[in-house]
């Protein structure tokens, strides 16, 4: 378990997702510039960590490098959980790569939790506090006691507890499941699918009916065992209004927010961790 800590700079933070990658210059906990690409997620680590680098190169900005990366992260390691979504990553030393390229100090977390680091920051809750990103994926991140929960064995988070069919949770239940989806059944976008659900339309809130409630039945699980006193939820399905109104009415005794970072939580997150675990960084 790691401590928790505030902000500081001067930084730069890196968030690297299945569908976008981001990287930001911070100072004082606030971005002051930043920038985006797709992620060439399906051309595997080596395609993902240069273009990684010709972003930074772009952003040209002092400080040193944290990184928030989709997966399991060990020691600056990282390895898909979903091969589907970043096929070839089997312990790839990303923080050795970067290091070696920019040399700068990296560090590099599992992005659900780097968005539960700046989450819990942004309004630190005593007792037990989960954040929840549903986007590409379906990643987690818990604090006990002012604390983050780091595991390094098993897979990362609530997006591979079981979901529909008995299968992972983020395979019925993430973004990319609700966009195909939405696609099957004339929506277009898993957007216009929520977009309709929110305007009331019946069929759609039906076809999000199951989905959601599959997250919601293992989040009532987590506070069956837990006692979670708060749920954040981010990413792009996470902070709609509908998924919001699901969750809730599973778990009538934990608030339940809409993250105060929206996109940004992880590259917070990233920033934040850096300066607490680089050797004289200000945390």
């Amino acid at each position: 378990m790691t401590a928790l800590s505030g902000a500081g700079g001067p930084v730069v933070a890196a968030d690297i997702g299945g569908t976008t990658t981001r990287v930001a210059a911070v100072q004082g906990g606030q971005i002051t510039r930043r920038l985006e690409r797709p992620t060439p997620a399906a051309a595997g680590p080596e395609a993902v960590t240069a273009a990684l680098l010709t972003l930074l190169g772009e952003l040209d900005a002092p400080g040193p490098l944290g990184v928030a990366c989709t997966g399991r992260v060990v020691d600056g390691q990282v390895s898909a959980v979903n091969t589907r979504t970043m096929p070839g990553w089997t312990a790839f030393p990303l923080a050795v790569r970067l290091r070696e390229a920019l040399g700068r100090p990296v560090r590099v977390l599992n992005d659900a939790r780097a968005a539960t680091w700046a989450e819990w920051n942004a309004a630190p809750t005593p007792g037990n506090f989960l954040f929840v990103t549903l986007s590409t994926g379906i990643g987690s991140g818990l604090v006990v006691g002012g604390r983050l929960l780091q595991v390094d064995v098993g897979d990362t988070g609530l997006g591979f507890t079981r979901g529909l069919r008995g299968e992972a949770l983020e395979l019925g239940s993430s973004g990319t499941a609700l966009g195909m989806l939405a696609a099957e059944h004339g929506y277009g976008t898993a957007a216009a699918l929520f977009d309709s659900a929110e305007a009331g339309d019946a069929r759609a809130t039906e076809l999000l009916a199951p989905p959601l409630g599959a997250v919601a039945d293992r989040l009532a699980d987590l506070h069956a065992v837990l006692g979670l006193h708060a749920v954040c939820l981010g990413g792009s399905v996470g902070l709609r209004g509908h998924t919001r109104a699901v969750v809730a009415a599973c778990l009538p005794e934990t608030r339940v927010d809409a993250a105060h970072y929206r996109a940004d939580a992880g590259l917070i997150g990233a920033a934040q961790f850096a300066l607490a675990n680089i050797p004289g960084g200000n945390a």
